[in-house]
């Protein structure tokens, strides 16, 4: 198809040798949800088809949204900070908060339904336990 000189066919064989996929990388990969634990979650190969490594996968989605809801609700910094060092040490929770958000989010783009079900499920027990004062008493032995 030609539009105002244009060539708008299909690309030269040439230009499609750059854009040769391994196969074998991409068997794990997901556009929709799905149950199983052959995935990839956060790395390439990671846990591929190996149960325990699914599992390992799991935990670690767990772990990571249960520190970030701990993140959310306790109060670290304590009120006899000075203020400069205060206003740095919230930055900087503020900075590891956002990257494990990052993380899980990227392990959630993985499509795996256990992958989001420990996600939501480490964010509710978290969650939880700050509404039964949980946080707010390990906070306060962080304090003294």
């Amino acid at each position: 198809m030609d539009m105002d000189g244009m060539d708008m066919g299909n690309p030269p064989p040439a230009a499609m040798a750059g854009m040769d996929m391994n196969m074998d990388s991409m068997k794990y990969a997901h556009m929709t949800l799905y149950w199983g634990k052959n995935s990839l979650v956060l790395f390439d190969g990671f846990p591929g088809s190996n149960t325990g490594h699914y599992i390992l996968a799991l935990v670690i989605v767990f772990v990571l949204s249960a520190g970030l809801e701990f993140l959310s609700h306790c109060c670290l910094i304590g009120p006899r900070w000075q203020h400069t060092v205060a206003e740095l040490s919230r930055t900087a929770l503020h900075m590891v908060r956002m990257g494990l958000y990052y993380l899980v989010m990227l392990a959630l783009m993985s499509f795996n339904v256990g992958v989001l079900l420990v996600a939501i499920l480490g964010h509710a027990v978290i969650f939880l336990g700050h509404t039964e004062g949980w946080t707010s008493a390990v906070a306060s032995l962080s304090h003294h």
